[in-house]
């Protein structure tokens, strides 16, 4: 959609509430003359004319800054797509500042920890899936990592999910892929241990997924985090885990774990 279609029909709008208010006046005029009352009348339905035109102007503009913010941030992802076609989705998490492209170098599991979605070194990498998983998200367990910088970029604002009353008020992460919405609901998060939780727990085997899924309530309240119920299908339903490291404490993980149905 043109971009100035909300500024156009703001406008429009506002047009047609001043010919509207046109023709009652002279009906008004019409009736009862030209006398006080009219006068009266013109300048309180004169002063509602204003404020009715300058709101439907400014919601105009409103949907149009809107739609452009839109289109930017499509065009940004669109560009670090075209860039770098190591990157393959995009992740949301409601509530923090987690909103970025998701990679995977096809030969290297650790090139983003010191990279960028653009292949720039950096302290910050971005935010990444290892060759164990497929890039289709159609894995019973996806595991996606990044770092917990400082100023809450990367994975940093995870943690927010460390507090009770964040963990029960953010509740989704969203995953882009190919124009499509997955949709997940967090069900756990708490502080863990630093092992490589696909490997240690051999989550490659839908019955160790399960096994790993019915531990996950006791593991909250044995590491401090916390849990919500769900029932979980393997034949159906897909686990995605967030992996970053736990700024309260070396060779520790803080991890967040949400299902889709």
């Amino acid at each position: 959609m043109n971009l100035s279609f909300y500024y156009w029909l703001g406008l429009v709008q506002s047009a047609i509430v001043v010919e509207n208010a046109t023709l009652t006046d002279n009906l008004v005029v019409k009736y009862y003359g030209t006398g006080d009352f009219v006068k009266r009348f013109r300048q309180v339905f004169g002063l509602a004319l204003l404020i009715i035109t300058v709101f439907l102007f400014l919601y105009g503009i409103g949907d149009l800054e809107k739609a452009e913010e839109v289109r930017l941030k499509r065009k940004n992802i669109e560009q670090i797509f075209q860039k770098n076609s190591d990157a393959y989705a995009w992740i949301r998490v409601e509530g923090t500042k987690i909103n970025y492209p998701v990679l995977q170098h096809p030969t290297d599991d650790a090139y983003y920890l010191t990279h960028d979605a653009e292949g720039n070194e950096t302290q910050y990498g971005a935010i990444f899936t290892e060759k164990v998983n497929q890039t289709s998200f159609e894995d019973p367990v996806m595991i996606i990592y990044g770092h917990a910088m400082r100023d809450d970029s990367m994975f940093g604002s995870l943690d927010y999910l460390a507090e009770p009353s964040t963990f029960e008020s953010i509740q989704t992460v969203t995953i882009t892929k190919d124009g499509k919405d997955f949709l997940y609901q967090i069900v756990a998060a708490y502080s863990f241990t630093d092992d490589h939780l696909y490997h240690t727990f051999g989550l490659g085997d839908t019955k160790q997924v399960e096994s790993y899924v019915s531990l996950l309530e006791a593991k909250a309240n044995e590491y401090g985090g916390f849990y919500r119920s769900f029932d979980f299908d393997v034949t159906r339903d897909k686990l995605l885990i967030l992996s970053t490291c736990d700024v309260a404490g070396n060779e520790r993980r803080f991890v967040v774990h949400a299902v889709r149905k």
